[in-house]
């Protein structure tokens, strides 16, 4: 499911295998409680125009796989 979120407040994380990859790490209320929620970008372009806490529009695919589990948005890509 296609999912578009605006975060304000957001860690910027980066993985050190395949030349580098930046994600988001954040929390956002669902169904009433906070949830972690890791955003894992399409396209490496959008990884490097990510600045610490700037406000951002993100569009992906939304994964909750249960209330045990942190949730991801997939393939997300920046919306200017």
């Amino acid at each position: 499911m296609m999912t578009e979120l605006i975060i304000e407040k957001y860690v910027i994380k980066s993985t050190g295998v395949d030349g580098g990859h930046k994600y988001i790490s954040t929390e956002i209320k669902l169904k009433g409680k906070m949830k972690k929620l890791t955003i894992l970008f399409a396209d490496k372009s959008d990884e490097k125009e990510l600045k610490n806490n700037e406000k951002i529009k993100v569009k992906g695919e939304f994964q909750d796989d249960g209330k045990e589990y942190d949730l991801i948005m997939n393939n997300a890509t920046l919306e200017k």
